[in-house]
């Protein structure tokens, strides 16, 4: 597997966002995302969709190390993800939707909310047909 060549693209954020800022930051980096990992997205399609999702799973469990945001929410482009190694749900969300975008199989994120508050702290991605891609909660589907 070879990881797409690293273009100093770190951090992607805004200063004092609030949740919803987070979320349509999220939507809007996509197009960046998708065009980052045009090459690299080609070696998660499986034979059905569901394959197609664990392969995205699994990479994700396997070669990143989940770190929660402090106070300043970020936001890694896949390169930085890559790069790094390290990332929270929106970033694994993230690049989720990238292989998906450009592998063509429908996706849209779900936030929620593991407390009383109703303001969601965590984000995943679910294909169109079902499929749960949530490598923070750490079991497929």
């Amino acid at each position: 597997m070879s990881i797409p060549k690293f273009e100093g693209i770190d951090v992607t954020y805004k200063a004092k966002a609030d949740n919803k800022d987070i979320r349509d930051l999220l939507v809007q980096l996509v197009p960046k995302a998708k065009a980052q990992m045009v090459e690299f997205s080609k070696q998660f399609r499986g034979r059905t969709e569901k394959e197609t999702c664990k392969k995205i799973f699994d990479y994700i469990k396997n070669n990143f190390t989940y770190v929660a945001d402090g106070s300043e929410q970020v936001i890694k482009l896949p390169f930085a993800l890559l790069k790094k190694r390290v990332g929270d749900c929106k970033s694994y969300s993230l690049f989720t939707a990238s292989i998906l975008e450009n592998l063509k199989i429908p996706y849209k994120f779900v936030y929620t909310s593991y407390n009383n508050n109703p303001i969601p702290g965590h984000v995943y991605v679910t294909t169109e047909n079902g499929c749960i891609i949530d490598a923070v909660y750490g079991i497929f589907n």
